[in-house]
């Protein structure tokens, strides 16, 4: 049995996740993935780009079904995140859809990340008794003003409440799971309150996680202590880790490269028309590898003003020899 709160400890140190990932990453299959229950969203955070040119929708449970009876195919994977862009609690059966996931072991890890103000009593009982291991709420902020301003919400108060009622909940049922983890990204808006949020959260939250800001493709634009140099213009730029080992599969089954992709800009194929291994094999996601491998970034339109490869490791030598041992 796999203590779920040592691996969330220990993914939090570079060096652990360079090792795992130089044992772990497959050319046959993802080692985690993505799954979009929903790209509706009940809010409209400033760090979050959402004026979608996607469509609207939410996944049917049997497509969720046929992507996890896929994956076990090829063993149990690392991580799989049931979300992406929007709001997972909006999906009505997304309790029952992480149930299935955990039935069939097809993952050491299941999680998901939030804005909790859906996190009602009623639901919070039916998320842990799915058995997810690990749950992420973003609430961004330690004052109402600043909630307001960055979550463009007044629902702090709900938040904070759903949170610590979820906590003595799994309590009373004796669950370790999920382990809560709050989150808060640093920005101009946030800076000055990383510090008094952490010691709100201490001893509350199982843990508490810092974000990095980042600008998705490009989109977003901050002021220049949070935005760093254009990644055309750095110089120690790397191949992005997420492109050997973390597609996204949306909620109509179209799967692209990576998480920041909310417009659907970097489609390499659709589970529908063909399985996950075929995609993950195919020559889309193949041509893109070897743009960034060349340093050749600005040629992915999703790519050439995207910040998100700074989020990764840098396993840069090591995809390059296997990469060529691949081919």
């Amino acid at each position: 049995m796999i203590d779920i709160k040592f691996v969330e400890q220990i993914k939090r140190f570079h060096f652990v996740r360079r090792m795992v990932l130089q044992r772990k990453i497959s050319f046959d299959f993802p080692i985690r993935f993505n799954i979009e229950p929903t790209n509706y969203c009940n809010l409209s955070c400033s760090m979050c780009p959402r004026e979608l040119n996607r469509p609207f929708g939410y996944m049917d449970v049997s497509l969720f079904q046929k992507i996890i009876d896929e994956s076990i195919l090829y063993g149990k994977r690392l991580i799989i995140t049931v979300n992406k862009d929007g709001e997972p609690l909006l999906h009505p059966e997304l309790p029952q859809m992480i149930k299935y996931a955990k039935d069939k072991k097809a993952a050491y890890k299941i999680n998901f990340y939030t804005n909790g103000i859906l996190l009602t009593e009623t639901k919070s009982d039916e998320i842990i008794k799915s058995g997810l291991d690990t749950m992420h709420i973003s609430i961004d902020a330690f004052t109402k003003e600043t909630y307001k301003k960055v979550k463009n919400s007044e629902k702090l108060e709900t938040v904070e409440g759903n949170v610590k009622r979820l906590v003595a909940l799994k309590k009373k049922l004796q669950s370790k799971t999920p382990l809560v983890v709050v989150k808060i990204i640093q920005t101009p808006d946030t800076q000055n309150e990383i510090k008094p949020f952490i010691y709100k959260w201490k001893g509350i939250a199982d843990f508490i996680e810092i974000g990095e800001y980042h600008t998705w493709d490009g989109t977003l634009n901050v002021s220049s202590q949070f935005n760093p140099k254009n990644s055309l213009e750095d110089p120690d730029r790397y191949p992005c880790t997420f492109l050997w080992y973390n597609p996204v599969i949306l909620w109509d089954g179209k799967v692209t490269t990576c998480c920041v992709d909310y417009q659907g800009k970097g489609i390499i194929g659709d589970i529908k028309e063909e399985p996950l291994a075929a995609i993950w094999q195919g020559s889309a996601l193949q041509k893109i590898r070897k743009a960034h491998l060349d340093g050749q970034y600005h040629t992915i339109p999703l790519c050439s003003k995207c910040q998100f490869w700074r989020c990764e490791v840098n396993v840069e030598k090591w995809l390059r020899k296997v990469s060529a041992f691949s081919r």
